[in-house]
């Protein structure tokens, strides 16, 4: 009998960590609408909306980092997990990842007043909304880790995160479609842009490819962890 009570209360745990994880995703969830909130400010030109909310989400951001710390120190406990510690761990550090991603690209926004020129406006919305999507698609993942768990990582519940798995990684190829074409048509009109412009828009680029790069790498190490099931 007591036995069987410690192993329920270890079970106990490890899905508290599970709701752990979600809980830190949710968070990083919010990092990435505030970042979307400084984009839509700073393509309209309201810059004082753009540093309220670079000093917004790095607040956000840091809420993030403890949770992230509750849970290393909550895995320092010598108790079960259905999912082993390091893999744990690293679906934590990808999925914190994207919340530095957030960050930086709103930090980036505040170093100089951008001007977005008008040939490539519609494009880069289309880009920061399917680099959003792509962290939204895999936040969706995540927050089926319960049921997965469930599940035994078998049955429906795992064939559903194939196909969410496999989402992901196609809003990351669309991602890279339309990253190539922003960049091509930037470089056309880099006559127009200063060096600095021209630097900051390519590291923009870069920051917001990196949300939907990074969405895929953790869709992917989600799967490593159903698939070693």
């Amino acid at each position: 009998q007591l036995v069987h009570d410690e192993r329920r209360a270890a079970e106990a745990g490890g899905e508290d960590r599970h709701r752990l994880l979600q809980q830190h995703m949710a968070q990083v969830t919010i990092c990435i609408a505030k970042m979307c909130e400084a984009l839509k400010a700073f393509e309209r030109g309201d810059w004082a909306a753009v540093e309220s909310s670079a000093e917004e989400i790095s607040r956000l951001e840091h809420e993030a980092d403890k949770i992230k710390d509750e849970i290393r120190g909550n895995l320092t406990r010598r108790l079960f997990l259905p999912v082993e510690r390091g893999r744990v761990l690293e679906i934590l550090a990808l999925q914190d990842s994207l919340a530095d991603r957030a960050e930086d690209v709103v930090v980036l926004l505040t170093f100089k007043r951008l001007k977005i020129l008008p040939g490539i406006a519609d494009q880069f919305r289309e880009f920061r909304d399917l680099n959003i999507k792509a962290v939204n698609l895999v936040s969706e993942i995540i927050n089926q880790l319960d049921e997965l768990v469930e599940a035994g990582f078998g049955g429906t519940a795992a064939d559903k995160i194939r196909e969410m798995v496999h989402n992901v990684a196609y809003a990351e190829h669309e991602v890279d479609l339309i990253q190539r074409k922003l960049l091509r048509d930037l470089f056309g009109h880099e006559t127009e842009l200063s060096p600095g412009d021209l630097y900051l828009w390519l590291q923009l680029i870069h920051e917001l490819a990196s949300l939907s790069n990074g969405s895929e790498n953790l869709a992917n190490r989600t799967m490593v962890v159903l698939e070693a099931k």
